[in-house]
């Protein structure tokens, strides 16, 4: 698989529109060429939101990470949804970024922010109740890794890490298990499984 929804830079040339409803909210946004799963919402991105909905309770004030956010579904969903939680969306793709700032505007979401970033370099000091993701398999561990490892740093105690795998991938939950010391497994369809990990000193 290709690694170029990554890391281009290309300009946006063609746009698709993707339309869903949830929770009897509707969000719409805007795709293009240059960014994972340009026409439709991929199944691992569902699954995570599905699990995220069923299992988790994200509180007023909440501080919410969508890393590596592409065009912004998981963020923008979760702000919409939560609209007394604060939502920063980062990714390392320009394109990534200029369709998640459209995608923020057209949903009216005024509790998230965009902020292009590789993984955490941009975010500082900056520590949040939940680091949500759908990583890049792609990229490969080199990428994933860094991610969890990094997640500690930025956490609140007790604040979590929840990521999306496809089934059998095993090293990332094993790596979040060395990390944080605990794992779980938090919902499953689909042959996809959404784990999380607590920070706890």
């Amino acid at each position: 698989m290709s690694n170029v929804h990554y890391f281009t830079n290309q300009p946006i040339k063609h746009k698709y529109r993707i339309s869903f409803n949830l929770v009897n909210t509707t969000i719409n946004l805007l795709s293009s060429d240059g960014v994972f799963s340009k026409k439709r919402i991929d199944t691992g991105t569902k699954v995570l939101i599905e699990g995220i909905l069923k299992n988790i309770s994200i509180h007023d004030d909440a501080e919410v990470l969508d890393l590596g956010c592409g065009y912004g579904v998981i963020g923008i969903t979760i702000a919409k949804l939560n609209p007394k939680a604060r939502v920063t969306m980062v990714d390392i793709n320009p394109v990534a970024i200029k369709l998640t700032r459209e995608n923020i505007k057209l949903n009216q979401v005024e509790n998230a922010i965009v902020i292009r970033s590789n993984l955490y370099s941009q975010l500082r000091n900056k520590k949040f109740d939940f680091i949500i993701s759908n990583p890049p398999l792609a990229a490969g561990y080199k990428v994933i890794f860094p991610l969890i490892e990094g997640a500690k740093d930025h956490l609140k105690e007790k604040g979590r890490i929840i990521i999306v795998l496809r089934k059998g991938v095993n090293a990332i939950p094993n790596k979040m298990k060395e990390v944080f010391g605990n794992v779980e497994l938090l919902y499953k369809r689909a042959g996809y499984r959404v784990f999380q990990s607590i920070k706890i000193s």
